[in-house]
């Protein structure tokens, strides 16, 4: 099973109608451009709406922080090597720069573009319900009828809930397999779809609009016309994090569903013991937020799954 690299571009942006116009109408014009590129092999736009505060543990905050003035946009692309994803930055770089800069007004953070491999994952494809029948159908007819997957509705219609993690150096792959433990339980628990176990490897210096030096002046001193110096301040290797960082993509059918079945290491106690190994690797974390899977292109879950 192949397993495609992720970029997740993370901006910080204004609260606000302007922010979700310019969203729906310059997110897909830059996945269309994105598209030229044939490492490319799909997307998942984000926007938070709150965290799970973990009993009073981040007790200022809670599941819905929507009337907050910033609002965070976590934006998802796979790619098959981390090469085709710096390639297309390069290759496209002026109609990236020209869509994006647009919405400069309305960015108070970012963008900042780590690079993940994914550890561990079992995500299923996005589906409607009226398409169980025939997925029914063709497990029944393989002999397979338990084999059928979560309903993973796509476009808003489930929660994800993005878990930080920093592990202590020498203990990631403690960290790892313990994790997936962690995920094995939650399979058991209502509304849980899925799950991927990302490593940050680096961080894209272009996609994050990290230019050398002349680039920056050049950005600065117009009025959004594209620089001649386009490139990147640094290499992605040069950015991986040490010590180690973890983002543990999970998939709910709702808000409430991840809030009980998360809390499971927290009320029940098979699931407790498993997670307390998780903890003890860590530095920082974990540290949840929620998200709203507003726009995506759902052909990365087909590559995912292909054998």
């Amino acid at each position: 099973m192949p397993k495609p690299y992720v970029a997740i571009n993370e901006v910080e942006m204004l609260n606000n109608d302007t922010t979700m116009q310019m969203f729906q109408q310059v997110g897909p014009k830059v996945c269309q451009v994105t598209a030229r590129h044939p490492g490319f092999v799909g997307f998942q736009n984000h926007m938070q709406f709150g965290i799970i505060p973990m009993g009073t543990r981040w007790g200022g905050g809670s599941m819905d922080m929507t009337k907050m003035d910033t609002m965070n946009v976590y934006q998802y692309t796979m790619w098959k090597s981390i090469k085709d994803h710096e390639d297309m930055h390069r290759e496209n770089f002026s109609s990236i720069f020209r869509l994006c800069s647009s919405c400069l007004s309305q960015v108070v953070y970012g963008p900042w573009e780590p690079l993940y491999e994914i550890v561990d994952a079992s995500m299923p494809l996005n589906t409607e319900m009226a398409d169980f029948t025939t997925m029914f159908g063709k497990k029944f007819a393989a002999g397979d009828p338990a084999g059928v997957p979560p309903i993973s509705m796509p476009y808003g219609q489930r929660t994800i809930a993005l878990s930080e993690h920093t592990v202590k150096k020498d203990k990631e792959k403690e960290f790892e397999s313990t994790i997936v433990e962690v995920m094995k339980d939650f399979e058991k628990a209502p509304g849980f779809l899925g799950y991927m176990i990302l490593k940050e490897v680096g961080v894209s210096a272009v996609g994050s609009f990290q230019l050398k030096s002349k680039g920056i002046h050049e950005t600065l001193e117009s009025g959004g016309e594209v620089p001649t110096q386009q490139e990147g301040s640094f290499k992605p290797e040069e950015a991986r994090p040490t010590p180690p960082e973890y983002k543990v993509h999970m998939e709910w059918a709702s808000p409430n569903d991840a809030m009980f079945g998360i809390g499971r290491v927290l009320f029940a106690h098979p699931a407790r013991e498993i997670h307390d190994k998780v903890l003890d690797t860590l530095i920082r974390g974990p540290y949840i937020r929620l998200l709203n899977p507003m726009m995506e292109g759902t052909t990365w879950r087909e590559y995912l799954n292909s054998p």
